[in-house]
């Protein structure tokens, strides 16, 4: 199990003083590799195979979001691991050690040269040591996509400050984007996100909206023919 303390900063809070969303899975992810770097036998296979992980799904349960000068605990944990998928908990804390956020996320290995999932040797998931998991009740990882999704008119072109060190659209920046059309009385306790396609540099991203209910919304980010990078639901 990994953990880091931090301060929420002005750069993570928004108006209203409290943890923004995109930020917040940046705090998250970075628990999730620095856990991820502590584990030698993965790290030397990436390296000597042009290895890595390709998240695929994240689902976020929001207890309260901190609020600007809170001191927080990150923490990153494996449940589970197989040839082809990562399983782990990642959570934020306070400085009370009173759980924040609490997320559950599956990686996919990949071979970075062909950018396509690959199963690694049966003996390295047999290497990791893993936890029990958080107590949250766990939604599948596809997220159904209504038929009447309205287009919204904005396009955004990705642009380089979006990329990961994968050289594609970093997963919280998705967020970013659909951040801007939750309405402001919405309080989101849940986010689930399915990572479909990767959006690279000079691709254009297409926001569609669909209100399922007045405690759901769902928000996918489209190319221009339509191809869904990724499909994101916002609960409260």
């Amino acid at each position: 199990m990994y953990e880091y303390q931090l301060q929420i900063g002005i750069c993570h809070v928004g108006k209203n003083n409290l943890l923004k969303l995109g930020p917040a899975i940046d705090i998250l992810q970075n628990a999730t590799w620095f856990q991820l770097d502590t584990e030698a036998a993965f790290v030397e296979y990436f390296r000597e195979n042009h290895g890595g992980m390709f998240l695929i799904s994240r689902q976020l349960d929001i207890v309260r979001l901190p609020a600007y000068g809170e001191r927080i605990t990150v923490r990153s944990w494996v449940t589970n691991c197989d040839r082809l998928f990562g399983y782990r908990n990642t959570a934020i804390y306070d400085a009370q050690d009173r759980l924040c956020i609490g997320t559950y996320a599956i990686g996919a290995f990949a071979n970075l040269t062909r950018m396509a999932p690959a199963r690694i040797p049966r003996e390295l998931p047999d290497q990791v040591k893993t936890y029990p998991a958080l107590d949250m009740e766990i939604l599948p990882r596809k997220i159904p996509v209504p038929s009447a999704m309205v287009q919204l008119p904005d396009n955004i072109r990705v642009q380089d400050y979006h990329l990961d060190n994968y050289g594609h659209m970093n997963n919280a920046r998705y967020v970013d984007i659909a951040s801007a059309y939750i309405p402001e009385t919405f309080q989101v306790r849940r986010v689930r996100l399915e990572y479909k396609n990767m959006a690279l540099c000079g691709d254009c991203i297409i926001p569609h909206f669909s209100r399922i209910d007045e405690s759901t919304l769902i928000i996918t980010l489209n190319d221009a023919d339509g191809k869904i990078f990724t499909v994101m639901e916002f609960a409260c």
